[in-house]
């Protein structure tokens, strides 16, 4: 909800990440949407025009919100995040620019906007996130979409929380991601599920 309602206010779906005049990365989309999320003030602490690593900016980062770690896993002083875009010219999330509404040609409900990762080690700050062109797209993998629950899950472009089985097709996976393959595929399948409640799930 919160990326939606990010593109309600502005008109277009947040970046991947911010980059300063030179290109340098600053920061993620994670701290884009903190005021969409209830998190007003911490996102005023953060300076935007300072990478996210900045001596500033690092003093912010163990006030990570909770809903960037995986339920039940969250501790004070926690920084690495479990949930990540994948970052790609054909994904939601390109790699230069943003999107609108009006690029997701593909079903939204067959879109991927977010996936969850248990081992890629990425601070919830830092504007790196998975790339389309080099994750793996077995499921489970810890260089692309995996958990610490039993069935890793994906979050769709019309917010609907999908289970994926172990052994999902990597075809499938990457029509999944694009925003305008035109890829035709259904709903429900024998490899994912619709989840009504994220953390009603059962662990490793």
């Amino acid at each position: 909800m919160a990326v939606a309602n990010y593109h309600s206010t502005y008109g277009r779906y947040p970046p991947p990440f911010t980059t300063d005049q030179t290109g340098r990365r600053l920061h993620s989309w994670r701290v884009l949407i903190l005021p969409f999320i209830e998190q007003q003030q911490l996102y005023a602490k953060i300076n935007l025009n300072e990478p996210w690593d900045s001596l500033a900016n690092r003093k912010v980062a163990g006030q990570m919100p909770r809903v960037y770690a995986f339920h039940g896993e969250y501790a004070p002083s926690s920084t690495r995040t479990n949930y990540f875009a994948v970052v790609g010219n054909e994904t939601f999330w390109p790699p230069e620019g943003t999107r609108t509404h009006a690029e997701l040609i593909d079903d939204a409900a067959s879109t991927i906007m977010v996936v969850e990762n248990d081992g890629f080690n990425v601070d919830w700050m830092e504007p790196r996130d998975l790339e389309a062109d080099r994750m793996n797209c077995s499921v489970p993998h810890p260089e692309g979409v995996s958990s610490n629950y039993l069935r890793p899950a994906v979050v769709m472009a019309d917010g609907t929380l999908l289970r994926l089985s172990h052994g999902h097709p990597e075809e499938v996976l990457r029509a999944m991601l694009t925003v305008d393959g035109g890829e035709m595929l259904r709903r429900e399948g024998e490899t994912w599920t619709v989840l009504h409640d994220g953390r009603d799930r059962a662990l490793k």
